[in-house]
C-alpha cells in the first residue's frame, strides 16, 4: 500500500512539473539567440506561419505620418476589458502593460508606426522594442 501510495505521489509529482514546464514556455520563444518573443497569455508561437519582419529601416526613412492618438486595444470592447480585469488577471496584466510601453513612447515613434507594427514589434522584435523607447 505504502508502495502505491509513494507511486502515486511521484506521477502527481512527474506530471505537475511537467505541465507546469509547459505553460511557462508557451508565450515566449527562443532559437537560441538572445531574444525571445513576448506573446499574450495562452499564445502558442508557430514557426510555420510566422514571418519575420524588420522595421528598423521604417524608422530611419520614416515621413511621419501617422497619428498620435492611437487605440492600442481596438481589438477589446470596454466591456471585454472588465471581463478581462474580472476574470483572466494574467491576460490583463499583459494587456495592461502593453498600453503602459506604447503611451510611453516618444512622439516621433507614434507618429512613425501603425497600431498594428507596434504590436509586431511588442510582441516579436524586442531588440527594437527597447530601442524605440530612447527615441528623441
Amino acid at each position: 500500500m505504502k508502495k502505491n501510495i509513494a507511486f502515486l505521489a511521484l506521477c502527481i509529482a512527474l506530471i505537475s512539473s511537467l505541465s507546469y514546464g509547459q505553460d511557462s514556455q508557451k508565450n515566449t520563444y527562443s532559437d537560441n539567440s538572445t531574444e525571445s518573443f513576448n506573446l499574450p497569455p495562452g499564445a502558442v508561437f508557430n514557426p510555420k506561419t510566422y514571418i519575420e519582419i524588420d522595421y528598423r529601416e521604417q524608422l530611419q526613412f520614416s515621413k511621419y505620418d501617422q497619428s498620435v492618438d492611437k487605440n492600442y486595444l481596438q481589438e477589446f470592447s470596454d466591456t471585454e476589458i472588465v471581463n478581462m480585469k474580472e476574470n483572466y488577471p494574467n491576460d490583463y496584466k499583459y494587456y495592461s502593460n502593453a498600453l503602459k510601453y506604447f503611451n510611453s513612447l516618444p512622439v516621433k515613434v507614434k507618429k512613425t508606426f501603425t497600431v498594428d507594427e507596434l504590436w509586431y514589434i511588442y510582441k516579436f522584435d524586442q531588440r527594437l522594442k527597447k530601442t524605440l523607447q530612447t527615441i528623441n
